[in-house]
């Protein structure tokens, strides 16, 4: 039976009842289905990380249902790990996930070396204090801690904040490889545009607890408006394909992703 996430009239209010009631989310519908990658768009306040405690069980909605797969199917990924470190060793962080689904210890410790082992966290390192682990690397082992779960669906919320370049390049390649390697479902927020496109094909807009539009790269970028009210951007390689064809050149700009994007742009050199 195929897993999913099924969100049907979701709202979610902070402090209900009282003078600070906020709405998060309004009345939210979604499916999420096994094998899909998907990109969450939104400005600030838009209610991204809210939708992603939802889809992760995390948070039970005020109105509406939430129809979440159990048994450590689904992984969130928070935007500042550090924060959720408790362990003694980055070993035992990676290992605290697969011990709690009551797992045999040799299961435990094939889990937690392949989960340390994907995300390139040096062996020497896996003794060492989660506090003492230079920036990128708590990144990198707040991605094993879940990814030792096995999930099937990867939540991740802001996971290039705060990274430099090379910190995003290793990032986006560890992504695409555990993709491609475990077909597991990935939802991922990020304030840039470029980060995501390689990585995802489908794309939720959310606005003030609204999801907005449920497209794709290539339909959002025949309404860019959707972003630009938003105060988001379409990736580099989109734009420059639409002005390209704006002035006239032999492009079609709608591209579903970099591979086709690439690909336009190679056509149009000869």
């Amino acid at each position: 039976m195929a897993l999913e996430i099924r969100l049907s009239a979701v709202t979610v209010d902070y402090y209900p009842g009282t003078a600070w009631q906020t709405r998060a989310l309004a009345g939210v519908n979604l499916l999420v289905g096994e094998n899909e990658q998907i990109a969450l768009l939104g400005p600030s306040g838009a209610g991204k990380s809210t939708l992603l405690r939802v889809m992760a069980g995390l948070l039970v909605p005020g109105e509406g249902q939430a129809v979440i797969p159990e048994g450590g199917r689904v992984a969130l990924a928070l935007q500042e790990p550090q924060r959720g470190f408790f362990a003694a060793t980055a070993w035992e962080e990676a290992a605290f996930g697969p011990e709690n689904l009551g797992l045999a210890a040799g299961e435990v410790e094939e889990r937690v070396r392949w989960a340390l082992g994907a995300v390139g966290l040096p062996e020497e390192k896996w003794s060492w204090s989660p506090f003492a682990l230079a920036s990128g690397e708590q990144r990198r082992l707040a991605l094993a801690a879940v990814l030792a779960m096995r999930p099937r669906f990867l939540l991740l919320d802001e996971p290039v904040a705060g990274l430099d370049g090379r910190g995003k390049r290793d990032l986006s390649r560890i992504l695409r490889e555990l993709v491609e390697k475990t077909g597991m479902t990935l939802v991922i927020t990020a304030q840039e545009a470029d980060f995501l496109f390689p990585l995802t094909r489908r794309v939720l807009v959310m606005d003030r607890g609204v999801l907005v539009a449920d497209t794709s790269w290539g339909r959002l970028g025949e309404d860019p408006a959707v972003l630009e009210e938003l105060g988001l951007e379409l990736p580099a390689a989109l734009r420059l394909l639409y002005r390209l064809a704006e002035k006239g050149a032999p492009v079609v700009p709608g591209q579903e992703s970099v591979e086709g994007a690439m690909e336009e742009f190679r056509k149009l050199l000869g």
